[in-house]
């Protein structure tokens, strides 16, 4: 039994450390992409900061951290540290908002003191960790509460603001259509769960309790790779839905019918042939639909992906060369005022951007197609 024992400790052990070096090639990928930017290097140092994590969850399921006694309760700061990145991370991803990595220092400073002073704390009680000393050894599970309390309340607060974030940026109705969504709210659910338990950690310690924190960030750091692998455009589908979801939120079209818009535009250039109106203006046009004029806009350049002047050209050019085909013989200039253009120039611009050449070219094509007219 004390054999299986030991050799399941090793297993515990040795995939700590490889989930460990596993964290900082994470990192070392981030921080070395091709195409670097400001998030990847926020999460090339989250990465690297939970490499060190699992590093320290090793050395204490080992016992090694008798040895780097200086090195315990390093853990506290650094998962503080972990959670104000992550809010900065989420920060920058949902809201697209970026803070000078000065003023993200300024935030870090705190904890750097607080690093600090645990660094003091272990030389401080170097006897007592080592065992040294006439009074009893303190025991590694002993987690003093003036130094473990500042470390969980940074965490919680940031974990508070993060779902705060979550929940403010992306509504439920885009949550439940995006299967994609789903997952990277589960992965997100499962870091949340795996925060939990990690405070547990910070306030008891424990060999049993780091080695179940630890193997549960492993994993998820190999499901991290086989998603990535299996998946590489998954986090850019994520971002893209995160995106596409603020500009819903912005959007001043949103609540309205958009076939109702559409029906109602096509009636009005089709049947009644407004564009025929020389001076017809967004503003005109959005009041015979009962739309601002921020609303038509919106609705053709998100909908039908064209603008006002496009939209109406489009069917002012499509008219002139249907008269051109039926009329070749009659005055350019005669066809460009019928379908509501104000000039042969305005005319000519317009058409060879729909159709490639001039109204002159098109007719002379028509001509040799049909001398007879």
């Amino acid at each position: 039994m004390s054999f299986f024992s030991q050799n399941y400790n090793d297993s515990i052990n040795f995939f700590l450390l490889f989930s460990s070096l596993l964290g900082f090639l994470y990192a070392i990928g981030e921080f070395f992409s091709y195409h670097k930017s400001r998030k990847q290097i926020l999460l090339g140092i989250i990465f690297l900061g939970t490499s060190f994590l699992l590093f320290h969850f090793y050395l204490v399921s080992s016992g090694t951290i008798k040895g780097l006694y200086y090195l315990f309760l390093t853990d506290l700061p650094v998962v503080a540290g972990i959670g104000v990145l992550l809010d900065e991370y989420f920060l920058t991803v949902l809201e697209g908002k970026f803070r000078s990595f000065r003023r993200l220092s300024y935030r870090m400073v705190p904890l750097i003191i607080f690093l600090v002073s645990i660094l003091i704390w272990n030389v401080w009680h170097k006897d007592d960790y080592l065992g040294n000393s006439e009074t009893p050894a303190h025991s590694f599970l002993d987690r003093p509460l003036l130094l473990v309390l500042p470390a969980i309340l940074i965490y919680i607060w940031c974990m508070l603001r993060i779902f705060r974030r979550i929940t403010k940026q992306i509504r439920f109705s885009t949550l439940r259509k995006k299967p994609t969504l789903k997952i990277g709210l589960l992965i997100v659910g499962f870091c949340l769960a795996l925060s939990l338990h990690g405070l547990k950690t910070l306030v008891f310690g424990g060999q049993n309790s780091n080695q179940v924190t630890g193997v549960a960030i492993g994993l998820f750091f190999c499901f991290l790779y086989v998603l990535r692998q299996a998946y590489p455009d998954f986090f850019l589908e994520v971002r893209k839905i995160v995106e596409e979801e603020k500009k819903e939120r912005i959007s001043q079209i949103s609540k309205l019918d958009h076939n109702l818009i559409r029906n109602k535009l096509q009636d009005l250039f089709e049947t009644e042939k407004i564009y025929r109106e020389e001076k017809l203006s967004l503003r005109e046009l959005s009041e015979k639909m009962d739309l601002s004029s921020h609303q038509l806009s919106e609705f053709l350049n998100m909908e039908i992906k064209l603008s006002f002047y496009q939209y109406t050209n489009l069917y002012r050019v499509k008219e002139a060369k249907e008269k051109i085909e039926k009329e070749p013989e009659r005055s350019l200039l005669a066809i460009a005022y019928d379908v509501g253009f104000g000039s042969k120039s305005t005319f000519n611009e317009a058409f060879k951007k729909e159709t490639g050449t001039t109204p002159r070219e098109y007719r002379e094509k028509i001509l040799k197609k049909h001398p007879s007219r």
